[in-house]
């Protein structure tokens, strides 16, 4: 459970580097805003499967 755990995290933190992307580069605020949530949801998700294993 932990390596589905830190995967979560991983792909967490992958999609919050994407909202700056977005936010920075395309200048977009709703798809950065988005990513940013999906991404801090997926993150969590993770913490909580790991602390769980």
């Amino acid at each position: 459970m932990r390596f589905l755990g830190r995967l979560f995290q991983l792909v967490g933190l992958l999609l919050v580097l994407e909202a700056l992307y977005y936010g920075i580069v395309l200048d977009s605020m709703g798809k950065e805003m988005t990513f940013l949530i999906i991404g801090g949801a997926v993150f969590y998700l993770g913490r909580m499967i790991e602390a769980r294993g």
